[in-house]
């Protein structure tokens, strides 16, 4: 690059220039997910994603594969609700109720001990291993439990006595518990509680046990319904044919005393239950009732009659006369006897014969008729009399025949009561003797309240372990802990990846991004060797924003330095002075680490005095500066061991040197220690135009870098910038940053070789 004029910002107020500029102000940040950093996070970390996925997917395959299948065997059992008794018998062995609490008291009851009991008996499960743990062989876990060991151990050094052996009932006991509660363990009975289905289930690693297991244990479980209802039928005919006999005798005896009471106080008894007093009695009292109507009847006949006989009004047309035959007949010929005299009266007077004989003929008939009345008159008065007589007749008879009921009624209480208790014992008896024939008759015809609706067969597929869907959760879960894992790694990340970092984080300008070179390759010669690589461009970059960081006066005289070594600045510096001279400029660089200097092993060996000599009394500068072999380059090497550093450069005589060098060169290259290390680069940067400071891709932690700029941005002086060195541009490029480096990586090849 050609230099500026030669001696421009010479003066200390041009030297000050980059000082009073405002300081950068990182950018903010951006609030919520990024998506294009997230995906970069994934591209830069597929490796470890695809690793970690591939790595715990593989283990948990080879884990599943190794092991032990099991098989899962199912049997149905549905509860029936429906009442199909053919005799009436809920009383004594009811059906289940259609609650959810009847469904949950049948689960615990296939979950019993007991019923786990009866299956191990009928299959003989203490005889097998896979129930009975004492009967498989020891494995590794058995011959080598620490636990154990410690024991016995201590049973040893303390003489406890060892376990009791226990006898052969005892051991099968105990192995049969063990069987039991082995079977429990992997027993799984439930209901979906929206239906009367319970589903029993059992896995176990040999597939036809499995399906005999569940089997069993419906086929017992219906056999316990049975059983249990037998039994309680049995208990109840038991109870009722204890008590049938007694209850019989009761019966006999209540009998015997009622026939004794009704023969004992004469208490006959008609056919509908009703004594013959009683009936007696009713039947007078009807006659006696009939024959005061009756009576009643005859007087008020009777006074009509001599009523109308005392009155003159013609006894004879009262009904009780009219009703007599010969008063009929009489009335008719009277009748007819006027009807003769009307005829004659109206052809003869009254004194003609004729008349005269009609007038005796009608008077003779009117004779007849009050004889024939007071005939009957007197007729109707013997019936009165004997109507009375009659009345008073029965009226002696009831009030005789109600003394006698009287007395009656009162043993007739008793005798109700006899009865009573006769017809109770009785009833009782016929209900217990048709309960002991329905109970008898139920025990041929009993029915469980559950079928099995769906039997177990073996099964061929194993339930554990689900190959495919293990495998596919390990892959999940492993791509989970992959993802993870690369954002806790880019998290830690801890170095700085990129200028836009740079300037976040530490509100310093990146002046440029330098690419890092394969092993066993020279950068600071690749600069005159390939003028036109990434590398090359990437210097002249860095000189390029350099020299525009002030352009009234481009700085002259330039620190580099970075927070700790292997930054790559020696390298950087050397380059950026070999691409000033190759340019046609005048470069100086001098070697300012007292303590491990590396110019010498970059441009070669020093040939005369060194930099500790410029201090010296008659010190020579042209002996001082030696001139690189490759390019036109002048350098002042050093070869170290001086005891104070910070003394010789921070002297005055080294602000004259460095100024009387500002005229003769158009950049002075000051190669400083690390700041951290020491405080040489500070003092440095006082008697600087600029300070370059380096910071090694993706190495230096980012807390050292911050902590060195802070140093330097709070005691030394003229921070140009920051340059990111011995970046991988390839690998950066993937991250897709978008500054220099993505562009040197992305398209290197836009870099040809010199010609």
């Amino acid at each position: 690059m050609p230099s500026s004029r030669p001696g421009a910002g010479g003066g200390p107020a041009e030297r000050e220039a980059p000082e009073a500029r405002a300081p950068r102000v990182p950018p903010e940040p951006v609030d919520g997910l990024d998506l294009r950093h997230t995906l970069n996070v994934l591209k830069r970390r597929r490796g470890v994603i695809a690793g970690c996925t591939l790595l715990l997917t593989v283990l948990a395959a080879i884990i599943v594969f190794q092991l032990t299948p099991r098989y899962t065997a199912e049997t149905e059992v549905m509860l029936d609700t429906r009442k199909r008794q053919v005799v009436d018998l809920q009383a004594v062995v009811s059906g289940l109720q259609s609650d959810a609490a009847v469904v949950r008291s049948e689960v615990e009851v296939l979950q019993s001990p007991a019923l786990a009991g009866k299956v191990v008996k009928k299959l003989d499960l203490a005889a097998n291993k896979l129930f009975n743990p004492r009967l498989a062989p020891p494995g590794f876990w058995d011959r080598f439990n620490p636990i154990a060991l410690v024991a016995d151990w201590f049973g040893e050094i303390f003489g406890l006595p060892e376990a009791a052996s226990l006898s052969p009932e005892q051991q099968k006991q105990a192995d049969f518990d063990v069987a039991v509660a082995n079977l429990l363990r992997h027993l799984v009975i439930f209901n979906d509680g929206r239906s009367y289905i319970i589903k029993i289930r059992f896995e176990s690693p040999d597939p036809a046990l499995a399906a005999a297991i569940v089997n069993t244990y419906g086929e017992l479980y219906l056999l316990g319904q049975l059983d249990a209802k037998f039994a309680a039928t049995k208990r109840a005919s038991d109870w009722l044919d204890d008590h049938l006999s007694e209850l019989k005798q009761k019966v006999k005896a209540s009998d015997e005393a009622v026939q004794f009471f009704k023969q004992t106080h004469h208490l006959t008894q008609a056919t509908n239950g009703i004594t013959v007093s009683t009936q007696q009695l009713s039947e007078l009292n009807s006659q006696l009732i009939i024959a005061t109507a009756d009576r009643a009847q005859k007087e008020a006949n009777l006074r009509q009659v001599q009523d109308m006989i005392r009155n003159q009004n013609g006894a004879d047309s009262a009904a009780q006369v009219l009703a007599s035959p010969v008063i009929q007949k009489l009335k008719e010929q009277q009748a007819q006897v006027r009807r003769q005299e009307a005829e004659l009266s109206a052809r003869y007077r009254p004194a003609h014969p004729a008349m005269i004989n009609i007038r005796a003929e009608l008077a003779d008939l009117n004779k007849k008729i009050s004889e024939e009345v007071n005939s009957i008159t007197h007729g109707m008065s013997n019936e009165v009399v004997a109507a009375r007589t009659r009345e008073s007749t029965l009226r002696d008879q009831l009030q005789l025949l109600q003394r006698t009921t009287a007395q009656q009624d009162t043993d007739q209480v008793g005798l109700r009561e006899l009865e009573r208790q006769a017809d109770a014992n009785r009833a009782l008896y016929e209900n217990f003797l048709n309960r002991f024939k329905q109970t008898t008759a139920q025990q041929d015809i009993q029915e469980s309240d559950a079928t099995v609706v769906s039997a177990a067969s073996t099964p061929a597929i194993p339930s554990f372990p689900k190959t495919l869907t293990f495998i596919g959760l390990a892959l999940a879960l492993s791509l989970i802990c992959g993802l993870v894992l690369a954002f806790a790694l880019e998290h830690l990340d801890n170095g700085f990846r990129s200028a836009e970092q740079i300037e976040q984080l530490a509100g310093v300008s990146c002046l440029g991004i330098v690419p890092g070179m394969p092993m066993g390759r020279r950068p600071h010669d690749f600069v005159l060797q390939q003028p036109v690589s990434s590398y090359a461009e990437a210097i002249r970059s860095v000189r390029t924003a350099l020299r525009f960081s002030n352009v009234d006066a481009p700085p002259k005289i330039v620190v580099v330095t970075s927070s700790v070594p292997e930054e790559g600045k020696s390298v950087f510096s050397v380059s950026l002075a070999r691409s000033v001279a190759r340019s046609g400029g005048r470069a100086l660089i001098i070697d300012c680490d007292l303590r491990h200097p590396t110019l010498s092993g970059l441009l070669g060996e020093a040939k005369g005095a060194d930099l500790v000599a410029l201090f010296g009394e008659g010190a020579d500068i042209s002996q001082l500066i030696q001139v690189d072999d490759q390019s036109s380059l002048r350098y002042i090497p050093t070869r170290g061991g001086t005891a104070n550093p910070q003394d010789l450069l921070g002297s005055q005589h080294m602000k004259n040197f460095l100024e009387s060098m500002r005229a003769r060169y158009d950049l002075i290259v000051l190669d400083a220690p690390p700041v951290l290390a020491v405080t040489d680069a500070i003092v440095l940067s006082h008697a600087a135009d600029a300070t370059l400071f380096m910071i090694r891709w993706e190495k230096t932690p980012r807390q050292v870098a911050l902590g060195a700029l802070k140093l330097l941005q709070t005691q030394g002086r003229h921070l140009a910038g920051v340059v990111l060195t011995r970046v991988n541009v390839r690998k950066h490029a993937k991250y897709g940053y978008g500054d220099y480096g993505y562009y040197y990586g992305r398209y290197g090849d836009y870099y040809g070789k010199e010609a």
